[in-house]
């Protein structure tokens, strides 16, 4: 056989192999995260460009219950119920409300744990060992032009939870979420915003 077509078969193989492995931690992580009645998950947000010489941290907060979620940030406050999104503006006493489904994929913080299954090729990068603690690394990469060309997965191997995520855009930048602390199935607060809290807030309601 020829060498060439040897090397290419195995290359090839050597591909599947590694989607394979990539389909079936998604997957689980997917089936995993579709079992939660809700999901509380402390993180650090890091946003970084180089280019535009911006390199931001802040940490958050965010709690998912099927198709609502909240998200405190140090600088906003977002809530949705699944029908409308409120989103709180802190320096400037300000809410603007959308309709949930105007919201993009990664807007949208419920895709966390499924955001594969929306028109993705993945690709296994392969394990290392950080502190004793075994993770899996995964690529996946938009099959249509989006704002960003690349998100990078961490998973943890023992719990099989989410580690990491690491949004790569167009424009050189970065957006990290490093997930520090998850707890499942815990009692959470109704997600509602009510601007009676916020005096003199300004209402912007774009539904």
């Amino acid at each position: 056989m020829n060498k060439l077509l040897v090397v290419l078969i195995l290359f090839t193989t050597n591909i599947y192999a590694q989607d394979e492995i990539a389909k079936s931690l998604l997957e689980k992580l997917s089936a995993n995260a579709k079992n939660y009645d809700n999901i509380y998950i402390e993180f650090d947000l890091m946003i970084e460009n180089k280019n535009q010489n911006i390199s931001e941290k802040q940490e958050g907060i965010i709690e998912i219950a099927k198709e609502k979620f909240r998200l405190q940030l140090e600088d906003q406050f977002i809530v949705n119920n699944g029908e409308s999104q409120w989103i709180y503006l802190v320096d400037m006493n300000e809410v603007q409300i959308i309709n949930n489904s105007d919201l993009n994929e990664l807007m949208n913080p419920i895709n966390i744990f499924t955001i594969y299954e929306h028109d993705y090729k993945y690709n296994y990068v392969g394990a290392t060992s950080e502190n004793g603690l075994r993770i899996h690394n995964i690529n996946l990469f938009p099959k249509t032009s989006k704002e960003f060309i690349k998100i990078n997965i961490e998973i943890d191997a023992s719990k099989n939870q989410l580690r990491k995520i690491k949004i790569y855009n167009k424009n050189g930048g970065t957006l990290a979420y490093e997930l520090k602390k998850i707890s499942v199935n815990t009692k959470l607060e109704p997600f509602i915003f009510d601007t009676k809290n916020y005096a003199d807030i300004e209402i912007i309601d774009l539904r």
